[in-house]
């Protein structure tokens, strides 16, 4: 059995509705675990096979998910579909995406190519390399990719076993990848399959500045971003000794870029210096910068 896990958090009610309704008829069950500070998803009540669990407070994307990754298999899932309240999917996802298992026994989980509605361009998938990170952008076939983002990522239940669940002490942002490396450290295969593209939104907005596209977000992301990629980068032992510097080196473009590109600057760069000092020292955990 498939099951598809939705984390919400004050989510735009058409656009999760829309999602779940891409997804309903492709799975088992849809599992909703709402970190809303005010409860207004209710209505879903009313679609068959989807269950709403309603949390006290904002415990964070990767708690949110282990409760409704125990949940599914629980309820006896085989697979499961990880889903932000905003991506969009394919009538044959699952088809296509699921046949990937049965062709490499020691894929943990399979990605897709994702197109972001906030930049112009179609995201590819990123590769390890020696002393760090390459990005490749294919338009057909599978790969062995060295992370992916969790919205979309259908993980195999059986290799929870080995590789555990999310680690809830980053609490948002780069817990998909701590993730995908965890699995790879444990001996299995993250897979992208360009064939299947979705539709997802990364971050609030986005600022073309010429050579790339910036992704934005609150203050309060700006910080856990830069946090638990310093955290990671300095503490982690998923990757080598290289990659981990490649990776510190390179997350000073969120210390520089976050402040000038997004308002309010002074917020931001409070909230890219905490999450230095605070990655630096590896104090993790839920933090409110404001």
């Amino acid at each position: 059995m498939i099951y598809a896990v939705y984390v919400t958090y004050n989510p735009n009610l058409k656009l999760l509705k829309r999602s779940i309704k891409s997804i309903l008829n492709q799975v088992a069950m849809v599992i909703i675990v709402d970190n809303s500070t005010v409860k207004n998803v209710d209505f879903f009540l009313e679609l068959n096979n989807t269950k709403i669990f309603h949390l006290d407070e904002n415990i964070g994307i990767a708690a949110a998910q282990n409760i409704g990754i125990n949940k599914s298999i629980e309820q006896g899932a085989d697979y499961i579909i990880l889903s932000d309240q905003d991506t969009i999917y394919p009538v044959d996802y699952v088809e296509k995406m699921i046949e990937i298992f049965a062709f490499d026994e020691v894929a943990a989980a399979v990605a897709p190519r994702f197109i972001d509605v906030k930049k112009k361009s179609i995201d590819g998938f990123a590769i390890l390399r020696r002393i760090g990170f390459a990005n490749i952008y294919p338009e057909f076939g599978c790969y062995a990719i060295a992370h992916a983002i969790a919205s979309g990522l259908i993980v195999k239940v059986s290799t929870l076993s080995d590789i555990g669940l999310m680690q809830d002490d980053l609490f948002i942002d780069w817990v998909d990848y701590e993730w995908c490396w965890r699995a790879r450290k444990a001996g299995y295969k993250i897979i992208g399959n360009a064939d299947v593209i979705i539709q997802h939104q990364l971050g609030d907005s986005s600022v073309d500045i010429g050579f790339r596209e910036v992704n934005l977000r609150s203050p309060q992301r700006h910080y856990y971003i830069t946090r638990n990629a310093f955290y990671l980068a300095l503490y982690s032992n998923l990757l080598t000794f290289p990659q981990r510097i490649t990776l510190f080196f390179r997350s000073f473009r969120y210390i520089i870029a976050f402040p000038i590109l997004a308002k309010p600057h002074l917020i931001n760069l409070k909230a890219v210096f905490l999450g230095f000092y605070h990655g630096s020292i590896g104090k993790i955990g839920r933090f409110d910068v404001e």
